[in-house]
């Protein structure tokens, strides 16, 4: 794709102009909520932090607001609910505390706010997926499976997950240092040209991720 080509992705992509129905400006707004909570994990100090902060927390402590403005922009969500695992919203569509097991890992998001946050993410997915699920599957990275499982459940559905397993939400792409990277430095640079490039390829990454799910023929993993 050549320059000229690239800016008019550029504009395409921005929010507000893909989608007319306010979907984009609450991916935006989650995102921004997002990148709050992962610099301010960045900024703290002596904290074990997420494989993704690997080589570049610095660059997390210095990423800018016009910075985080241009990644909370990007045409897709930055947080992931497993809405490609089928089988944790068949759980959650039991709602049966006795079969829930212990976590295996710790909530991602934590403190001040992350309850409501958490619950933003899966209102979200929960309203793509009874209302859009072609976007839900380009934004969220949502399986077919998974947007029929999400859209039968009830509010109360969705608040049992907040209560019983935060830690189903979690940045995207956790473990790829190497993508934030990409993101990181594509947002810091002046203009929308670089990290619109990026950005597509985020949007490469979650149909590969869709097609690789059950069902689907392959997986990516990481940013080339």
């Amino acid at each position: 794709m050549d320059g000229e080509s690239m800016g008019a992705a550029a504009r395409q992509w921005r929010v507000g102009q893909w989608l007319a129905d306010g979907s984009m400006e609450a991916v935006a707004e989650i995102n921004a909520q997002c990148l709050e909570f992962l610099c301010t994990l960045a900024a703290g100090p002596g904290q074990r932090l997420p494989e993704m902060f690997s080589g570049q927390v610095i660059a997390w402590r210095e990423l800018s607001s016009a910075s985080r403005a241009q990644l909370a922009a990007s045409p897709y969500l930055l947080v992931d609910a497993g809405f490609g695992d089928e089988s944790r919203w068949l759980l959650t569509a039991r709602r049966l505390v006795q079969d829930v097991p212990a976590p295996a890992i710790e909530p991602a998001f934590a403190g001040a706010g992350a309850a409501q946050f958490i619950r933003a993410v899966l209102v979200l997915g929960w309203h793509l997926a009874r209302a859009n699920r072609q976007l839900a599957r380009v934004v969220l990275g949502m399986t077919p499976a998974c947007a029929v499982r999400i859209g039968a459940l009830r509010l109360r559905d969705l608040d049992w997950v907040v209560e019983h397993h935060p830690e189903w939400v979690r940045p995207r792409w956790e473990r790829q240092p190497r993508v934030w990277r990409h993101l990181l430095g594509a947002a810091r640079e002046p203009g929308a040209a670089l990290l619109t490039q990026v950005s597509l390829r985020g949007l490469q990454l979650l149909a590969a991720s869709v097609l690789g799910a059950p069902g689907g023929t392959r997986r990516s993993s990481a940013m080339s």
